[in-house]
């Protein structure tokens, strides 16, 4: 049963969002001590559609921001980074006339983990 819904579900276009690819995420400082080699580092991740589909498009179709890409394109921005630390992410959205574009920001120390 709960294999044919899931097949139903899928077939329908109600597919849940593919899981973030961030490596590991902690609140409280872990004991790692990262080399830092430049603060204020962003990277940003955007697309855009047409405001008629969004408008149009069910509320479980939604495109949602992606964080993954918006901290690889932070790290890859610094030769020798592989680690941001201390960053806040957030969503913009910007409203135009026919579209709007949805961008994923995050703002960090990159650093280097030996």
């Amino acid at each position: 049963m709960v294999t044919l819904l899931a097949a139903a579900l899928l077939l329908g276009g109600c597919a849940t969002p593919p899981p973030p690819e961030l490596g590991f995420v902690v609140r409280e400082p872990v004991g790692l001590d990262p080399k830092i080699l430049r603060q204020e580092v962003t990277g940003e991740w955007c697309f855009t559609q047409d405001i008629i589909t969004v408008s149009l498009r069910p509320p479980w179709r939604v495109r949602l921001a992606q964080l993954a890409p918006a901290v690889t394109r932070a790290i890859e921005s610094v030769p020798g980074a592989n680690v941001l630390v201390d960053v806040s992410v957030r969503t913009r959205v910007e409203q135009y006339l026919l579209f709007q574009r949805t961008c994923s920001v995050v703002v960090g120390d990159a650093g280097r983990l030996e």
